[in-house]
């Protein structure tokens, strides 16, 4: 049931192929120290808003046990010192999970836990803005972090070996974009459809006894791969 994100990360990553990316191999040395709590960033203190302005912005995490993930980070954009102004902003982090266990319970808790692990990722001079129902993480960064030398390549690697901590994770991939000429549509399609699969697996869960004919997720579960099977087995 992990694979149920597949199609989708094929999809990111022939719209990644398109584009010109930076790939920085991971390199546990370059993680930054985090912090429970998020630093508060005023506007006087900040060099800029990844995300602001309205700009395009847009986040995601997904699972996978089949598909190969390498522990990197992949850029398409410009560096965070190269960022003179708000601009668009996606983050989006895939994840190569040991498949040990086929409870699908299991499987769901798995992903909400790997998802909300982000709140505990707090750098100083890097203040998430999350808006969950939106599938955005927009970011203020501060002056004195730019000057530190704050990269993209910090903050990915900084992810990676949060995630890498956990006993489920083989290899995490994390991918920014950030003040990029790019077609954001795909980045927000990819966020908003593994978000609504995410959905439609809680719905699935909780044993909803629903007319398939009538449901808002039925579109969801006739075109993700195991969704509509896993949808058969619970009601029975």
């Amino acid at each position: 049931m992990i694979g149920i994100f597949d199609e989708d990360i094929r999809k990111l990553f022939d719209c990644i192929a398109k584009n010109d990316a930076k790939v920085y191999p991971y390199d546990s040395g370059k993680a930054l120290p985090t912090n429970e709590q998020s630093e508060l960033i005023l506007m006087k203190d900040t060099a800029f808003e990844l995300g602001g302005s309205d700009m395009p912005c847009t986040a995601a995490t997904v699972l996978t046990d089949d598909m190969p993930v390498k522990n990197q980070t992949i850029l398409i954009g410009k560096e965070l010192k190269d960022v003179k102004k708000d601009c668009n902003y996606a983050k989006i982090v895939i994840i190569s999970v040991n498949a040990e266990s086929d409870d699908e319970q299991a499987i769901f808790d798995l992903a909400k836990s790997l998802e909300y692990a982000k709140y505990k990722e707090n750098v100083s001079g890097y203040m998430m803005r999350t808006s969950v129902i939106k599938q955005r993480d927009q970011v203020r960064v501060a002056k004195s972090a730019i000057k530190r030398g704050l990269s993209f390549e910090a903050l990915g690697a900084t992810t990676i070996k949060s995630y890498l901590a956990k006993d489920a994770v083989k290899a995490v991939t994390v991918v920014f974009v950030a003040d990029a000429q790019i077609d954001f549509a795909p980045l927000q399609e990819f966020s908003s459809h593994t978000s609504q699969i995410l959905s439609a697996f809680n719905h699935i869960l909780d044993n909803v006894l629903v007319d398939c004919a009538h449901c808002n997720l039925k579109e969801i579960c006739d075109s993700v791969e195991g969704m509509r099977e896993l949808h058969m087995k619970q009601a029975r």
